[in-house]
C-alpha cells in the first residue's frame, strides 16, 4: 500500500464532511485529521498539524474563504488546498487560483472524483519539504557583471545532470537580460512568466508538464527561461518566484538558479530560498572588495556562513595576489576554483554549446565535474575544505590595506 495522505476538513455542511470522511474511510488512502465548520479554528487545525491536503468549501460569504485559501497557501506552501462549491464559474476558479487552491471539486462528492483527486497529486502529495528528501536548490551569484556567473550556473546543471543521472532544473531568474537560453541555443517554447500566469495550478505535476518542453537535447536538464519580451519581467513578483521555487525544490533533486548581480526582492527570494550560495569572485581587487561587500550583507541577512560557498573563477597559480590572501581578507575559505580557460568557455557561448562538447574544453568541464561531485557529497569527507580549495593561513598579508582600511 502507498503512503497514507492526511486532511483536514474546514466545511459548513455536514454532509459534505460526511462524504469526505465516508469516501477516504472506505478508500483508505487518506487519514482525516480533524474536521471543523469554523473557517478561523480550521485555519489553527491547519498551522497545528500541517496535513498533506486542506478541504475549504465556498460557502456564502466567498471572501472568507479566499482569505483562509490565501493565509494558508502562504504560510504553508507545501499543503494542497482543495476547494469546492455547487456552481464553479470560470470567475470563480480564478479567484481560487489566485488564493492558491490547486484543486476544485463540484458537489455532490462522488468517490470516483475524491479518490482520482489524490492519485492525480500522488508524487506532489509524498514529498516531505521538511526532510531530507527535497531537492537542493544552489543559487549563484555575483554583484558584479563578466565573472562568468552564468557559465558557472549553465555548466553546473549540466554537470549535476550527469553524476546524479536524475533531473536537474535550471532557472535563469536575471528577468531582463538572461543569457541561459543564448549560452545553449535553445528557444523556448514557455518562460517563468507562463508559469507566474498560472501560478495556482503550479505544483509537481504541472511543472513537470511545463518543464517538459525544456527538456535540454534528452538530458537530465531541464530549462526554465528569462521572459522573451523585457517588459515582461515586471509580471514577475517575488512571491510567484518563491511559490515556483519551492515546488521545483520538491519535484527536482538540484535545482541550479542564476541570479542578476542587484540586490532586488527577486534576487533575494531565491538568495533566501537556496541550500547553498555559490559566490563567484575572481582574484583581482575590484572583486574581493566587491565580495567583501556581499558577505557583509550575508551576514546581516543572517545567512549562516557554511550557507555560502565561494568559487574564484578564472584562476590561475603564482598570482601576485593568493587565495590565502583572498580568505584572510574575505575571512571565508574559498570553496572551489574554477581554472582559467576564457578561450574555452568563449567559444562554446558562441557556438551555443556546453563546454564539454568542446575537445579543448573537457578539462575545464572534468573541474565541473569534480565541482558537482563535491557539492552532491559524492567524495568522502566533504564536509572538510576540498582538496581544490586553501586553507586559511596565518601570518600572510591582510589586504584590508589595499582597500584604504
Amino acid at each position: 500500500m502507498g503512503k497514507i495522505f492526511t486532511a483536514i476538513i474546514i466545511e459548513h455542511d455536514p454532509e459534505a464532511r460526511a462524504a469526505i470522511r465516508d469516501a477516504y474511510n472506505e478508500l483508505g488512502i487518506v487519514e482525516i485529521l480533524a474536521e471543523t465548520d469554523s473557517l478561523i479554528y480550521g485555519y489553527e487545525l491547519v498551522r497545528q498539524n500541517r496535513p498533506d491536503m486542506v478541504f475549504v468549501d465556498l460557502r456564502e460569504d466567498q471572501t472568507k474563504s479566499l482569505e483562509i485559501m490565501t493565509r494558508i497557501s502562504t504560510y504553508f506552501k507545501e499543503i494542497m488546498v482543495v476547494t469546492s462549491g455547487d456552481q464553479m464559474d470560470m470567475q470563480t476558479i480564478m479567484e481560487c487560483m489566485q488564493a492558491g487552491a490547486r484543486e476544485f471539486l463540484q458537489r455532490p462528492f462522488t468517490l470516483e472524483a475524491l479518490e482520482e483527486l489524490v492519485v492525480k497529486h500522488r508524487r506532489s502529495l509524498s514529498v516531505d519539504v521538511g526532510g531530507d528528501t527535497s531537492g537542493r536548490i544552489l543559487t549563484v551569484f555575483s554583484n558584479k557583471g563578466g565573472l562568468g556567473k552564468t557559465t558557472i550556473a549553465v555548466n553546473t546543471a549540466l554537470a549535476l545532470s550527469e553524476i546524479t543521472d536524475k533531473p536537474v532544473a535550471l532557472v535563469d531568474l536575471n528577468l531582463q537580460l538572461g543569457d541561459i537560453t543564448t549560452f545553449l541555443d535553445v528557444i523556448p517554447k514557455q518562460t517563468i512568466v507562463d508559469i507566474a500566469k498560472n501560478i495556482g495550478r503550479v505544483d509537481a505535476t504541472y511543472l513537470e508538464t511545463s518543464l517538459a518542453n525544456f527538456r535540454y537535447d534528452q538530458s537530465n536538464l531541464y530549462i526554465l527561461a528569462d521572459p522573451l519580451h523585457v517588459e515582461e519581467a515586471e509580471e514577475v513578483t517575488a512571491d510567484q518566484i518563491n511559490t515556483v521555487l519551492t515546488v521545483l525544490k520538491a519535484t527536482f533533486e538540484y535545482v541550479v538558479i542564476d541570479t542578476t548581480t542587484s540586490f532586488d526582492s527577486k534576487t533575494l527570494t531565491a538568495l533566501d530560498l537556496a541550500d547553498n550560495i555559490l559566490l563567484v569572485s575572481m582574484v583581482n581587487l575590484p572583486c574581493i572588495r566587491s565580495s567583501q561587500r556581499v558577505l557583509t550583507l550575508f551576514e546581516r541577512l543572517g545567512y549562516d556562513k557554511e550557507k555560502v560557498k565561494l568559487i574564484v573563477n578564472r584562476y590561475v597559480p603564482d598570482e601576485e595576489i593568493t587565495i590565502d590572501d583572498v580568505e584572510q581578507t574575505l575571512e571565508h575559505d574559498v570553496f572551489w576554483k574554477i581554472p582559467n580557460n576564457y578561450f574555452s568557455i568563449m567559444t562554446a557561448i558562441n557556438r551555443g554549446v556546453p563546454i564539454n562538447s568542446l575537445e579543448n574544453g573537457k578539462t575545464v568541464y572534468q573541474n565541473f565535474l569534480d565541482f558537482s561531485r563535491q557539492i552532491t557529497g559524492l567524495i568522502q569527507g566533504s564536509t572538510k575544505i576540498p582538496t581544490n580549495a586553501s586553507s586559511l593561513k596565518a601570518g600572510k598579508k591582510n589586504l584590508f590595506s589595499m582597500f584604504g582600511k
